[in-house]
């Protein structure tokens, strides 16, 4: 009995501590599938891992940093997109997603996020940013990347429906921090509904 005893403590030690440390950082395996329905999906590649929008069941006060929440609308007579995601499982990842259109508002087709120069004060904002304070890939990154004039990507609008206000679309960009380190964004998608400002 006194071997069976120590056999299943063996076994529950092993169960508990024989897990991959990259197991630990892993999100989600695959990417949502790209969909134009309103889904509140968010999916992309960090330096080839997938990442989604998720919070910890244990989330204090969720309500001050939403998983995934779209606004666009006009603001200040200039049409603004904004897109913020969050994830806070084994350290924290964001992504926004940031357009400025004028005083046109955004329709289907492609978009830079490289940067923008505000004209109220020429003030340069970055059409893309990713702050990064885990593993990601098997690397721990503990930085705030930006695109900038130089690097960037591109966001396709596939889908504006402003009756059931939601919007779809893909998105790609490179960005780098203050040291010069860059993360690559890929295979970006998202299916939102979406707040006015």
């Amino acid at each position: 009995m006194k071997r069976i005893y120590l056999f299943f403590i063996a076994s529950l030690f092993l169960v508990f501590t024989g897990c991959d440390a990259e197991d630990d950082n892993v999100v989600n395996e695959e990417l949502p599938a790209s969909t134009i329905a309103g889904l509140n999906t968010f999916g992309c590649l960090i330096n080839g891992q997938v990442y989604v929008p998720e919070q910890e069941s244990f989330c204090l006060d969720c309500e001050d940093a939403p998983k995934l929440q779209l606004t666009y609308g006009e603001v200040f007579e200039e049409y603004r997109f904004s897109l913020g995601t969050f994830n806070d499982t084994d350290g924290d990842v964001s992504i926004a997603l940031e357009l400025f259109n004028g005083n046109e508002p955004l329709t289907e087709g492609l978009y830079s996020l490289s940067q923008t120069i505000l004209e109220t004060n020429d003030t340069p904002v970055s059409n893309a940013t990713c702050s990064i304070n885990k593993k990601i890939s098997g690397e721990k990154i503990e930085s705030e990347f930006y695109s900038n004039e130089n690097i960037g990507g591109v966001l396709e609008i596939i889908k504006i429906d402003e009756e059931k206000k939601f919007i779809s679309g893909t998105f790609y960009f490179s960005a780098v921090d203050g040291n010069g380190q860059f993360v690559n964004i890929t295979d970006g998608r998202f299916d939102v509904t979406y707040n006015s400002f």
